[in-house]
């Protein structure tokens, strides 16, 4: 397994570098800085874009002044990297170009091409965004998901490399029911919130309530049998107002959004007739053609985001809403509309999870369970449990044991009872507590600590 360095040795580096920036300084010439780079001591994690926030949020704090983990003294940081390149978590190019339009560069033709040129028909034009993982390493492509970021974890795994630490899934990886079915062996999970999911539509929709069997005909449906409101297919009548075409929108691959989406209406395989957009978008229902016609699976979570709500529902006082138009430049009072810079999103959308669908089922509305995945080896490092690699300085804990799974291991002394729950000495990591439990609940995500051994 590749080690991570100690805060003590980058510290010794700052020290020796010193006197290099008073000559710097001196000499009239700044030094040049880029965007941060994490160091070998700061914890790094990647991967899903439903998670993202609610880790955001637990390392940076949130905008209402509460700090995060990152603001209480601690040296070295939990280093959070976001599934997109966009802090709103767009895709690059939107949905530019999608079906007909040119995009260049694209996603890559094949692997290993780092552009594309020619059309799109079943995903949106972007990037392929990279981020640098560690100081000192060249620019990777950014994982863009829970598949994405938990592939590049077990890549790592197998490689022997140490960049990523963690990687955020909003689906289990495992073999179970409704899970990735992927290697669960040499990882460990916890699972730190659950979420609601369910269909989200525009304010003044066309679209009833749906079951989940009619959101499976829909999604499932090809040309030239594509959905209209009223329509009757192969025994399926999904009612709605007019007669206007169904507008499906689907997560992009790779996502957990996807995954989950699949196995909750018991989907194998999407149909032509929708598009893809990056997941958890509200303005992906306004860019389809007809944004009263459009549907799209959605995090709950997310949406209370946009509107100003904890993971309780409950409204945060001061906080209308996370999200700023992105067209609104820093502090500028122009284009109109923008005051200071910050025009609140508030997209006219919400959540179908009441009513009665046309096929007498239940309408469909779940909630799913949120995960952080890290390697099982990384509980211990080495014996004493960690304590040669302590993650921040005068602690005996290593970053684990500091921020998500802190285990009474066999043998250990000075383990700790809290509400029923025995945690190694230090007590709970920082998610379990109530500081970390609040700082989720702020991303709009209702807080929820379970450990599974193996992970799921």
């Amino acid at each position: 397994m590749g080690k991570r360095g100690s805060g003590r040795r980058r510290l010794g580096a700052i020290v020796a570098l010193v006197p290099l920036l008073v000559v710097a300084f001196g000499m009239g010439t700044p030094p040049a800085f880029a965007d941060y780079y994490p160091s070998n001591a700061d914890v790094v994690g990647v991967g899903s874009d439903t998670v993202q926030y609610g880790i955001d949020v637990l390392a940076g704090g949130f905008i209402n002044g509460v700090t995060g983990y990152n603001a209480i003294g601690n040296i070295n940081r939990l280093i959070n990297i976001d599934a997109t390149a966009d802090a709103n978590a767009r895709l690059a190019y939107s949905a530019d170009g999608l079906g007909t339009g040119t995009c260049a560069p694209g996603i890559g033709g094949t692997a290993g091409t780092g552009g594309q040129t020619g059309t799109h028909s079943d995903s949106p034009c972007y990037l392929n965004p990279t981020v640098v993982l560690r100081e000192g390493l060249p620019p990777v492509q950014r994982p863009n998901g829970s598949g994405a970021g938990y592939d590049a974890l077990q890549r790592e795994i197998t490689a022997g490399t140490h960049a990523i630490d963690f990687s955020r899934s909003s689906v289990c990886q495992g073999s179970g029911a409704g899970c990735r079915g992927k290697v669960v062996s040499n990882v460990t999970s916890v699972q730190v919130a659950n979420d609601p999911f369910a269909i989200m539509v525009a304010n003044g929709t066309h679209a009833p309530s749906l079951s989940a069997p009619q959101l499976k005909a829909i999604y499932e449906a090809s040309t030239p049998n594509c959905f209209h409101w009223g329509d009757t297919i192969n025994g399926v009548s999904v009612g709605g107002t007019g007669t206007d075409l169904i507008l499906p929108i689907i997560p992009q691959v790779g996502s957990g959004t996807i995954s989950a989406f699949k196995s909750a209406i018991n989907v194998t395989n999407f149909g032509n007739c929708g598009q893809y957009f990056e997941e958890n978008d509200p303005q992906a229902i306004f860019e389809a053609a007809n944004p009263l016609d459009a549907i799209e699976p959605m995090s709950g979570g997310r949406l209370n985001l946009y509107t100003g709500k904890d993971g309780n529902g409950a409204a945060i006082p001061g906080v209308t809403g996370f999200f700023n138009d992105p067209s609104c430049p820093e502090a500028a009072t122009t284009p109109a509309g923008c005051v200071g810079g910050a025009k609140v999103l508030s997209p006219a959308v919400h959540l179908v999870t009441t009513g009665s669908p046309t096929d007498g089922n239940a309408v469909w509305n779940t909630v799913r369970p949120l995960y952080v995945y890290f390697r099982s080896a990384d509980i211990a490092e080495t014996a004493p449990y960690g304590t040669d690699h302590p993650f921040q300085p005068g602690s005996t804990l290593n970053w684990v044991r500091a921020l998500f799974y802190n285990p009474c291991s066999i043998g250990q002394v000075g383990c700790i009872t809290i509400s029923g729950t025995t945690y190694g000495p230090g007590g709970q990591p920082y998610i379990a507590k109530s500081a970390g439990q609040a700082l989720l609940r702020l991303s709009g995500l209702n807080a929820t600590y379970v450990v599974t051994s193996g992970g799921p």
